[in-house]
């Protein structure tokens, strides 16, 4: 059975760790800029991601749209960016 300290402890890990994930994903939001998304729509088409990523193949493209709308969308982005399949459009634009 655990003691008090211990489940104490245990929340506050787990309140540590909700905190800095909400934090990560505030500042992800922003992983759509308005040079990408030149539609304003929120999300992606492959022609608006080839502008900013001339290299950017269908098939790369198809691993990132990982719901298959055929848009990217800020989740999708933020994710292709921490993978590296994209480069970060905030450091190296």
């Amino acid at each position: 059975m655990m003691d008090c300290l211990t489940l104490i402890g245990k929340n506050v890990k787990n309140v540590t760790l909700v905190a800095a994930l909400m934090t990560s994903v505030a500042f992800s939001a922003n992983a759509m800029s308005a040079e990408i998304d030149t539609d304003g729509d929120g999300m992606a088409s492959f022609a608006e991601l080839q502008v900013s990523y001339p290299e950017l193949t269908e098939e790369v493209f198809g691993d990132i749209d990982t719901n298959g709308d055929g848009f990217v969308d800020d989740e999708e982005m933020t994710i292709a960016v921490e993978l590296g399949n994209l480069a970060d459009p905030e450091t190296d634009s």
